[in-house]
């Protein structure tokens, strides 16, 4: 290391040697900030996959039932059940085409 002078040269010398070090202090903290955002990212994605994915397919299920259900209601209506009936039977508000009690003002 050259002895450090004064003026202009001695100033971008010291401020070359400041960026320097700079530059490597960020790029450690970087990686370790990387390495956090890593863990972290791979403790989200395998959470959403093991708690929302079956959350997804009983939503999808669910949809795929209250069809079914929707056809067997039409089928049953064309041979002259009422909705009283078919409530009886114990098919949901939905699949009648009424509106649950909760979305009633």
């Amino acid at each position: 290391m050259p002895a450090q002078e004064g003026g202009l040269k001695g100033f971008f010398y010291r401020a070359g040697a400041s960026f320097y070090s700079g530059g490597i202090y960020v790029k450690e903290k970087s990686y370790m900030l990387a390495s956090i955002a890593g863990k972290v990212g791979f403790v989200v994605a395998t959470t959403s996959i093991a708690v929302l994915m079956p959350l997804i397919f009983e939503i999808m299920r669910e949809g795929q039932m209250i069809e079914a259900d929707k056809l067997q209601v039409k089928e049953l209506r064309s041979q002259g059940y009422s909705d009283g009936q078919l409530q009886e039977m114990g098919f949901p508000k939905i699949s009648l085409g009424l509106a649950p009690a909760v979305l009633k003002s």
